[in-house]
């Protein structure tokens, strides 16, 4: 694994007038290797800075992926409502073309995804187009909690690359079953990982003994395995 890497805080340029802030973790030997980036988004109630992106970035720079993490435009100016769709979607793709600028150092793959609205963020941009490896989505908002009838999904029939949906199995957002149903029906190769006694996003359920700390362990295992899993396919 890479210890020796670098952190970059840079200015994301979302709109003429909107900037957000990301942060590049750059390993020492970049760009040898399998030159793998990746992109996470942060939940609604997060922001760039939250503990499991944090963390979720350290570890995947660590074992030599270039990765940035940024704050959607709503996080940037501290706001807790998160910004409508179309501004979300804005900032993502700004984020990847941020990633993508260089082509000296642009990854040769890339992967794309978040926590809970990240996510979500993530799945939606991809279907319009935007190209990438990969999607994984740790945490989806499938529904309202307690609604799971109400579900905002058509969208995702237009993926085509890979998906990897990592779960809590006691998530009010997201019953497993229905997401089942959901990745069945999709064409597009999807990978179902569900984790016990965990919540919305990466969250611990309280009393269970398990930590945070162990469900991320867990979710990233999940994670290294389907990026070498869509290396392989390309």
């Amino acid at each position: 694994m890479d210890t020796n890497v670098k952190f970059e805080t840079i200015r994301i340029r979302v709109d003429p007038e909107v900037t957000v802030s990301g942060v590049v973790a750059t390993p020492e030997w970049w760009p040898s290797g399998q030159r793998i980036g990746l992109v996470i988004a942060h939940d609604a109630t997060g922001g760039r800075d939250e503990a499991n992106l944090v963390a979720i970035q350290q570890a995947l720079s660590a074992r030599g992926h270039l990765t940035l993490r940024f704050a959607f435009p709503f996080a940037e100016q501290k706001k807790k409502r998160p910004d409508p769709p179309a501004v979300l979607d804005r900032a993502f793709r700004a984020a990847v073309q941020a990633v993508l600028s260089d082509p000296e150092n642009a990854p040769a793959r890339i992967l794309v995804g978040g926590i809970g609205l990240g996510a979500r963020t993530a799945t939606r941009t991809v279907s319009q187009g935007l190209k990438v490896d990969g999607v994984f989505a740790f945490g989806f908002p499938l529904h309202p909690s307690g609604k799971p009838g109400h579900q905002d999904v058509d969208y995702m029939y237009r993926i085509i690359c890979p998906m990897l949906f990592v779960q809590g199995a006691r998530d009010p957002h997201c019953r497993i079953d229905k997401l089942e149903e959901l990745l069945r029906r999709i064409g597009a190769p999807t990978r179902l990982h569900v984790i016990a006694d965990c919540g919305s996003g990466l969250e611990p359920v309280r009393k269970t003994g398990r930590t945070a700390e162990q469900i991320r362990a867990e979710a990233l295992e999940q994670l290294e395995s389907y990026v070498q899993e869509v290396i392989g396919r390309s």
